[in-house]
């Protein structure tokens, strides 16, 4: 008996774990084709879409269900050719897809001018009109973010979430956690800890850096001067610029590799995580499964990863943020030890993979 068969579609920059760790999944049951999209944010973005309507017009028969990560540009016409043709189709929502703040040009939703306005378009599109979304966080769905604007008191909470924008799809939408694996994010022992403060995340402009909190943690450790901490994330310009300047107790890497990666997090003692906004802020799991002490902004699904194991940071401030760093670095390693369980508890590789695999045969299922 020949396998179901499911085509996978994300765009050809985003090559998270999390992102291939569905690819993975979805293969043990099904008969999976990965499709890369290469939409561009400019005129040869016409030629992308064609590219895409071909492949679809000619393909789409094959395939009894539409698995897509992110809703964008690239997910338009694989639902449009989905519900054409009768198949079934799902969207993973991970964050960009279920906002807008326009001040650091962050979020699909987005309508400034004419090319956001189709983007936001295709967004609204693929969400109204896909079988099933699932999001990696409750706050995607519906949310109010208070840290965001909380050095600015003329301006009032961002409220956010796919319901914020199109009400209508809430019967639609399923919360699936991102997972990880406790045997690949296993501390090594014989790897002592250091007092020293970790942050990690991808950066590839300034709007980017500024929702990472970089810019706060920067200004933090110009305080906290005795405090060494290193940054791991930021594009070329950047790493250029923050290297001529005098930051004695700030190292600043570019991208590392995950091997590279989990010897700082097994190094670390404090991991911060002071975005802007963040879905599932998979950087601070992956530091918490290998026993970093977090501190974390009150912003979306940050919270709920850290509990009780950690420091929530509730307002923008240098001050506060000191303040919640000198007490993780001040706290007993055993801290740390119960950041990992609660995310091997709450967030394990394998509940993903079964809350994955459960939706999509039920999916594949109904007529």
């Amino acid at each position: 008996m020949s396998l179901q068969k499911i085509l996978f579609v994300k765009h050809y920059s985003s090559n998270a774990k999390f992102i291939l760790n569905d690819l993975e999944i979805l293969k043990e049951k099904y008969d999976v084709r990965l499709y890369t999209a290469y939409t561009k944010k400019n005129l040869f973005i016409i030629f992308s879409f064609l590219k895409q309507f071909l492949f679809l017009l000619f393909n789409i028969h094959k395939y009894q269900l539409v698995y897509i990560w992110f809703a964008d540009y690239h997910s338009m016409l694989p639902v449009m050719f989905a519900k054409f043709f009768n198949k079934k189709s799902v969207i993973a929502v991970g964050g960009y897809d279920a906002t807008n703040i326009p001040e650091i040009d962050m979020g699909a939703f987005n309508e400034d001018n004419l090319k956001k306005k189709i983007r936001s378009y295709a967004l609204k599109y693929s969400l109204l009109n896909a079988n099933l979304m699932l999001v990696v966080d409750d706050s995607l769905i519906e949310n109010t973010n208070t840290y965001i604007y909380s050095d600015d008191i003329n301006k009032a909470p961002l409220k956010d979430g796919i319901l914020n924008f199109i009400p209508q799809i809430r019967n639609k939408i399923r919360v699936v956690y991102t997972g990880f694996d406790e045997k690949f994010f296993e501390r090594d022992e014989n790897i002592d800890k250091e007092n020293f403060v970790l942050s990690v995340g991808y950066t590839p402009n300034d709007n980017e850096f500024r929702r990472k909190g970089f810019d706060m943690l920067i200004e933090t450790a110009r305080q906290l001067k005795d405090i060494n901490f290193t940054i791991i994330g930021v594009n070329e310009e950047q790493l250029k610029k923050f290297t001529a300047e005098s930051f004695p107790n700030i190292k600043f890497l570019s991208n590392l590799d995950m091997n590279e990666l989990r010897l700082y997090y097994s190094r670390a003692k404090v991991f911060a995580q002071l975005s802007l906004f963040e879905g599932q802020p998979n950087s601070l799991c992956e530091a918490m499964m290998l026993e970093c002490i977090p501190v974390g902004s009150n912003v979306n699904g940050i919270p709920r990863v850290i509990g009780d194991t950690g420091y929530i940071v509730y307002k923008k401030n240098v001050k506060e943020i000191s303040k919640k760093i000198s007490e993780a670095l001040n706290s007993p390693l055993a801290k740390g030890k119960a950041a990992r369980r609660r995310i091997i508890e709450n967030f394990s590789f394998e509940r993903r993979r079964e809350s994955i695999l459960k939706i999509v045969k039920e999916l594949m299922a109904k007529k």
